[in-house]
């Protein structure tokens, strides 16, 4: 992640959710964490480039925690004090994002609610289109392979994904919230320092609630 600008697609949009998710679709095979190095056409989703004010580090930990409990109160967690917080909205799509200080590890929580129920299995393949175009390297589907997908005791899904491209991994929670609101959660490091941050992103997984 040296040379990778931190973009966020979006690519949860109304049209998408009727139309382009029902044709969304990856198959098995590999761990977690992305980050998109080209941007699609503007007609698909719409790309943002959070500001990024972190200084580096070559710590992976910290000696204290905060807990952050996002603006709609559909979670908290606790997260290493000196990680760096953005924050961006889009037509019915809000985000939060914790950058480790030296830009190796990320945390990411994403919420899309157009007021549209989810039914059937639209909210799995809204999940797989974020990891397909919005987390892999490449912004198109080939570049993530998931070796994992396990139904979580509190409802929730979680895969478990690797970017061949990228050399980055990672593992995403999704659920949806009344009916409407679908939430994506992710945690996700470059490879060469899944021993740093291992241990730091499972405690903040473990912190959700």
């Amino acid at each position: 992640m040296k040379s990778r600008g931190l973009y966020l697609l979006l690519a949860l949009v109304s049209g998408l959710v009727l139309t382009g998710l029902a044709c969304s679709a990856v198959s098995p095979a590999a761990t977690d964490t992305v980050q998109p190095t080209q941007q699609p056409a503007p007609t698909e989703a719409a790309v943002v480039a959070p500001t990024d004010s972190s200084t580096v580090s070559n710590s992976g930990g910290s000696s204290a925690t905060t807990t952050f409990t996002d603006k709609n109160n559909y979670y908290s967690i606790d997260v290493p004090g000196e990680w760096n917080h953005t924050t961006g909205t889009d037509t019915n799509t809000y985000w939060d994002r914790f950058t480790a200080p030296d830009k190796h590890a990320f945390i990411e929580n994403i919420a899309y609610d157009d007021g549209t129920p989810w039914t059937g299995g639209s909210n799995g393949r809204g999940a797989l289109y974020l990891l397909n175009h919005a987390y892999s390297s490449t912004g198109k589907e080939g570049d993530i392979r998931v070796s994992n997908d396990s139904i979580q005791k509190d409802g929730s899904e979680r895969l478990t994904w690797t970017s061949k491209g990228g050399n980055y991994s990672g593992v995403s929670f999704f659920e949806v919230r009344n009916r409407t609101t679908f939430l994506m959660f992710t945690v996700w490091w470059d490879n060469d320092f899944e021993s740093t941050y291992r241990d730091v992103l499972d405690s903040v997984v473990s912190s959700y609630r």
